[in-house]
């Protein structure tokens, strides 16, 4: 058998099936130790032909895709601003220059 025909006979296998029968070994069961990866695998080809029929026709499986952090912006009112130091300058609030206190100390 060619490609598609073996893939369409192993779609129609599975549609085929009855929904509430016992779930199928899967056609490329995981390896269970690194020695068992290095074995060859005997109708390879044919072998995962069914496992992407098998894939196709099992139901879809919801995955997250993305994690999205959505960052909240805390904004202040104008009185925050003014209270901690900040002024309304070209369009943006801009950080009061810190005064420092010179004290001046007349020796005699």
């Amino acid at each position: 058998m060619d490609g598609k025909v073996a893939t369409l006979v192993g779609v129609a296998a599975l549609a085929a099936a009855p929904a509430f029968a016992a779930p199928t070994a899967p056609a490329v069961p995981p390896a269970s130790s690194y020695a068992e990866l290095l074995q060859p695998i005997p109708n390879a080809t044919e072998r995962l032909q069914l496992a992407d029929a098998q894939e196709q026709a099992a139901a879809p499986q919801l995955i997250q895709a993305q994690f999205h952090h959505h960052h909240h912006h805390h904004h202040h009112n104008r009185a925050w601003w003014l209270a901690h130091g900040y002024y309304w300058h070209d369009g943006r609030w801009v950080l009061r220059p810190v005064h420092h206190h010179h004290h001046h100390h007349h020796h005699q």
